[in-house]
């Protein structure tokens, strides 16, 4: 009876020492705003204001997207723009970290899945490439010009592994999306 009585009383303390706790929120936020771009207040938190901008572009090996023209969050942006500048600098490993938080805040965000699905395509990751551009377009209806982009990823990393068949078809659905307007 003793120890249920002691476990109880312990129980309660952690719970109310777990109450009383407040978290920090005066962590000091990055400005993200560029020169000659549309920005505006994202608030995260209950305190924090993070200014990120509605128009940059998005430059890889092999594509650019003007992501203005897309529509997706201020707070992704800031994502999409770290992950651009991680890859620009070299560092594969910090634009996927970038990206994969961007994902926990927005997991049904087209533009994140389609830039990791880039990233895994660029470390020959080629299955995993795969199946962050289908998850990409689970979330993509509408956007056929990121709709394209995620079947090329999709063909190219289909090729890299030798399945002709699945090369095949996704060059087929860039043909569809070609002829498609955005």
């Amino acid at each position: 009876m003793k120890l249920l009585s002691t476990s109880i009383l312990i129980f309660i303390n952690l719970f109310l020492s777990a109450c009383s706790t407040t978290p920090e929120h005066n962590v000091p936020v990055e400005d993200r705003s560029v020169s000659g771009t549309a920005s505006q207040d994202v608030i995260i938190g209950s305190r924090e204001v993070v200014k990120a901008e509605t128009e940059f572009v998005l430059e890889d090996s092999h594509r650019e997207k003007s992501i203005s023209e897309q529509s997706t969050s201020p707070v992704a942006l800031a994502f999409l723009k770290d992950a651009d500048k991680y890859t620009t600098a070299g560092d594969s490993a910090r634009a996927v970290a970038s990206l994969e938080r961007g994902l926990d805040i927005e997991p049904k965000n087209p533009w994140l899945w389609n830039r990791l699905a880039s990233e895994r395509l660029q470390q020959k990751m080629w299955a995993k490439a795969i199946t962050l551009a289908k998850k990409s377009n689970a979330f993509a209806s509408g956007h056929n010009k990121l709709q394209k982009d995620n079947w090329q990823i999709i063909s190219q990393a289909s090729m890299a592994l030798g399945d002709k068949e699945g090369a095949r078809k996704a060059n087929k659905m860039i043909e569809h999306f070609s002829t498609e307007t955005t």
